[in-house]
């Protein structure tokens, strides 16, 4: 997967869904889909014939960039006014887990037992998220190459409300690497 003109984001994809994968593999209800997504709002339940919110999607999505030369923030200077490139880039991934949410039938809401078999996997789902965190952090700590020295920001894993029958747990993190592009 590795594109040779692209030597930081594709890796650090890659590291991040290998994080995610093993994160979820050892908990109950594993999702059946691993995979990247594009946006940042994925779709939960695209497709008429396989529904990815009930099988389960874990994925990571990229999304914004920006020049940094005091990672996390952005640089603010005009670039076209100052003699050097940006020495780093920073980047945001997004990095979630979708699920079903009990509906119940034409004639009966959820159970208490629905709803609790669901916040269980909730909970697995959120240690699972920050196992992912982690190993991305170690990943990057334990790189002796071009990304010796760069940082990430891990933030908030937060829970959206149930929409069409769906509920997303995710987290964004920044990660800083170097500018080779200028």
């Amino acid at each position: 997967m590795t594109d040779p003109n692209d030597p930081f984001v594709p890796v650090m994809a890659e590291a991040l869904l290998t994080c995610l994968s093993v994160a979820v593999s050892g908990n109950p209800g594993t999702p059946q889909h691993i995979a990247y997504r594009v946006g940042t709002e994925p779709a939960h339940d695209l497709g008429q014939l396989i529904d990815y919110c009930c099988e389960g999607l874990a994925y990571v999505a990229m999304g914004d960039s920006w020049a940094s030369k005091t990672f996390p923030d952005p640089d603010i200077a005009p670039q076209a006014n100052i003699p050097c490139a940006p020495p780093a880039w920073g980047m945001v991934f997004k990095v979630g887990i979708v699920r079903c949410v009990p509906v119940g039938t034409d004639t009966q809401p959820p159970t208490d037992d629905d709803w609790n078999t669901a916040f269980i996997q909730n909970m697995w789902d959120a240690q699972a998220l920050r196992r992912a965190q982690c190993c991305f952090r170690n990943w990057v700590r334990s790189r002796d190459d071009a990304l010796l020295g760069m940082s990430i920001v891990m933030g908030n894993q937060t829970q959206n409300n149930p929409l069409g029958g769906c509920v997303e747990r995710s987290f964004m993190i920044s990660v800083q690497f170097p500018n080779c592009d200028c």
